[in-house]
């Protein structure tokens, strides 16, 4: 998506750390605090919610998947009517999160798949960057092959400067976007899928851009070796607020490598780059190396950890998170 779990930091803060008229104090911080707490409690009680005792999701009123139809657009337009795969051994949900590349399958109609986690990032300096709850609903209407997608975080971020501990809490902008899956792999032809996407300005004003962002994320996978190595690949085109409040053009890239180690597990190492366009900020670039497990504990419940480090001066130093994805 348009990078919730990679979210921008705050407007800057100064080398002499005066923040802005908006930066809130250590009540703030407190508060931050306080709402972090909030958020990830309730993504947790939604979990339990629909998750049965048995491992299964409660089922909903509406949440009836159409078991026939193509699974990409591809297959619409050649008449391939792929369906959903009866033999149960891969009607595991797919998750966007925790890889930077998305997934290349949309959800279904009649289902839906929540997403949500928390990211803490080390920033330069004395300056820490909490993001919760980095939310994503998928909502199957239409097609196998096509999706809703609304999600919203928040974030808090604390700079110390000579004792003093100014905070910047509060939502960012809201993230509207429609995922297509053009096509389904055949043989060494990726499967692919296309995000066109924006955020609308509805945050704190601290965090908010003020305007429409568009852009567009284009994902590729390939199996290469079934059921044990895949290579996943993202190329995104977007409009971001860097971190001095102005508009940059970012071109971002995710090259992933997933690894089988049981059926139930997973292990993923990516490299992640960020180019950056315009704005106030460095347009300097910034290159990650992540890392982590994905572990599928019921057929519609996965759940993450990754951690990650910055390859060059211009990136954060580190990052840990974890999350979870829940199918309805």
């Amino acid at each position: 998506m348009m990078n919730i779990r990679w979210a921008r930091s705050i407007p800057s803060l100064g080398t002499d750390g005066e923040a802005h008229d908006h930066v809130r104090t250590d009540l703030g911080a407190r508060q931050g605090g306080s709402s972090m707490l909030r958020a990830i409690f309730a993504g947790f009680a939604t979990v339990m919610l629909v998750v049965g005792a048995n491992g299964q999701t409660v089922p909903l009123p509406s949440s009836v998947p159409s078991e026939d139809g193509p699974r990409s657009l591809l297959d619409a337009i050649l008449g391939i009517n792929a369906g959903i795969d009866q033999s149960g051994e891969n009607e595991r949900l797919d998750p966007d999160r925790p890889h930077l590349p998305e997934a290349t399958t949309a959800v279904g109609t009649g289902r839906a798949i929540l997403e949500s986690g928390y990211t803490f990032t080390n920033k330069k300096g004395m300056a820490f960057q909490h993001s919760y709850p980095e939310a994503l609903l998928r909502v199957g209407a239409v097609a196998n092959w096509f999706e809703f997608r609304i999600g919203q975080n928040f974030l808090n971020e604390q700079q110390t400067i000579a004792g003093a501990s100014p905070v910047v809490s509060g939502p960012q902008d809201l993230y509207l976007g429609v995922k297509v899956a053009l096509a389904q792999q055949k043989g060494w032809l990726p499967a692919v899928a296309v995000i066109p996407q924006m955020t609308v300005p509805t945050g704190d004003r601290a965090l908010t851009a003020g305007r429409v962002m568009p852009g567009v994320n284009v994902d590729f996978s390939w199996d290469i070796l079934k059921d044990l190595f895949g290579i996943e690949l993202l190329v995104a085109n977007n409009d971001v607020l860097d971190d001095l409040g102005g508009v940059q053009h970012q071109f971002a890239t995710g090259l992933t490598g997933v690894v089988q180690l049981s059926k139930d597990l997973e292990l993923f190492a990516e490299w992640d780059a960020f180019y950056a366009k315009g704005g106030l900020d460095s347009a300097r670039p910034q290159h990650y190396a992540v890392g982590g497990f994905v572990f599928f504990a019921t057929p519609n419940l996965a759940l993450d950890v990754r951690v990650g480090i910055g390859l060059n001066d211009r990136s954060n130093p580190y990052l840990a998170g974890a999350g979870f994805a829940v199918r309805f």
